[in-house]
């Protein structure tokens, strides 16, 4: 597991190893836990892909199974992202076992942040904890794996080529790949007597306008509970038990068991940056 601050080369450095092991013929599973600035699934998703063989480039590689957590921040969201972890990670060892390489995110400051690593580590148990700090700002957290059997503490320094993103950087990098991600797309009927819906507890539906629902950005899941497509809210209709949603034009959506309610809305109409947490009206 890769811990580190943003800007911190932490992505940079997970691929490099997944690289590294493919090249020495091992099975390598790379997870993407930063659903922020996520590179295999959408925003909004954590992502695993199995390699078995040599990749040199592992840009524009689709994700074997995308878990969605439905915000762009652990923030409020520490359940679904530790489950979501924990799944992937279960999912990459069914037909063996690999090695793993779990990314994270760049949340590390403040004791909210410090639980949420310590709960992942907890869970996911890994043998090796790469921190990549600049001074000590990973200390609070490492000092909770100390005493943790069979783990190892590599503590590393950033690189000096790497760059600083801002924070609207981090935003146009999001909506680039929504945009990417919803080029095309058809409207996609839900019946809610056949499927369930969850997620509720982040959205309050109830007696809320439609037009406050309306690009609200939800997950179609499998029976497993990966996602199978994101979709956009048209219409939530409880009382007519229906939803209807905007999904890209070729989404195989027969897999499709649940739908769960994401926190952030989506304007595609907006040019550079559409994307807003529930409850914004602008």
């Amino acid at each position: 597991m890769i811990l580190g601050a943003p800007d911190s080369g932490k992505t940079t450095l997970a691929k490099f190893m997944v690289r590294e092991l493919s090249e020495k013929k091992e099975a390598v599973a790379y997870i993407d836990g930063d659903m922020g600035q996520s590179t295999l699934g959408p925003p909004t998703t954590l992502g695993m892909v199995m390699l078995d063989g040599p990749c040199d480039n592992m840009d524009g590689i689709s994700p074997r199974h995308v878990y969605f957590v439905g915000s762009t921040s652990p923030r409020g969201h520490g359940l679904e992202t530790v489950v979501g972890l924990k799944r992937l990670l279960e999912r990459s060892r069914i037909d063996g076992e690999p090695i793993a390489v779990v990314d994270t995110t760049g949340y590390v400051a403040g004791g909210d942040a410090l639980e949420l690593k310590y709960q992942k580590m907890d869970l996911l148990n890994p043998r090796h904890i790469v921190a990549v700090q600049r001074d000590r700002e990973l200390e609070p957290i490492l000092r909770t794996q100390q005493g943790r059997r069979h783990a190892l503490i590599h503590r590393l320094s950033p690189s000096p080529r790497v760059q600083r993103r801002s924070p609207e950087d981090r935003r146009r990098y999001r909506w680039s790949r929504f945009c990417e991600y919803f080029t095309s797309l058809r409207l996609h009927r839900i019946e809610l007597r056949e499927t369930s819906l969850t997620g509720t507890h982040h959205v309050r539906i109830h007696n809320r306008p439609q037009e406050h629902l309306e690009g609200l950005l939800v997950g179609l899941n499998d029976q497993d509970n990966f996602l199978v497509s994101l979709g956009l809210v048209e219409t939530l209709d409880q009382a007519g038990g229906f939803l209807s949603c905007l999904v890209p034009t070729d989404a195989d959506l027969e897999r499709t068991r649940s739908v769960r309610l994401g926190s952030i809305r989506i304007n595609l109409s907006e040019e550079t940056d559409g994307e807003r947490p529930v409850g914004s009206d602008g």
